[in-house]
């Protein structure tokens, strides 16, 4: 899930994959990351379509930090990728060795990411306001009982599609 700052600066950030289309901004990452630590809460449009059909893009998230313990499978989480880029996917796994590391992936995307760890996670969406064919804005609180429930079955679904797409591919490979 690509993500643009709501500001009237419009600076999108970018997968690896599409760095070269849209180089992301180490300044306005640095400023993101300072923001979060800093204990506010960050409001960015989402864009792209990794994350669909639960965003579609045009959602208006908010971010915030939390204690490593709060992050949890099924959670969106705002993160740093190993080539610098800002990227918002879905927790679908959550392993201890000697730190927590966690296995995310976009809900459309067929493959998982790459493991991530606790300290490269930016913060995780509290809220995300969706507008309804231009008229009302429904606000989605993603830490309620409701949402928990439903981020958690999303990621046990997106976790075996992963594990489906693997079997897959390496059927495909020895053939």
């Amino acid at each position: 899930m690509f993500l643009r700052n709501s500001s009237p600066h419009k600076q999108t950030l970018s997968c690896p994959e599409q760095a070269e289309l849209n180089p992301i901004s180490t300044e306005t990452a640095a400023l993101y990351e300072e923001i979060l630590n800093s204990g506010l809460s960050l409001r960015i449009r989402a864009t792209g379509r990794s994350m669909a059909p639960f965003l579609n893009g045009g959602e208006i998230l908010t971010i915030k930090k939390g204690p490593d313990s709060s992050f949890h499978i099924g959670d969106l989480i705002f993160f740093k990728t190993r080539y610098g880029s800002l990227l918002l996917h879905r927790i679908i796994r959550k392993q201890y060795k000697d730190m927590v590391i966690f296995q995310t992936k976009g809900d459309a995307v067929p493959g998982a990411d790459e493991p991530v760890s606790e300290n490269d996670i930016l913060g995780k969406v509290c809220i995300i306001e969706k507008n309804f064919f231009g008229m009302r804005t429904k606000r989605v609180y993603m830490e309620s009982r409701f949402w928990k429930t439903i981020n958690y079955l999303l990621a046990i679904i997106s976790s075996l599609q992963s594990r489906m797409y693997l079997a897959f591919t390496y059927l495909a490979v020895r053939r």
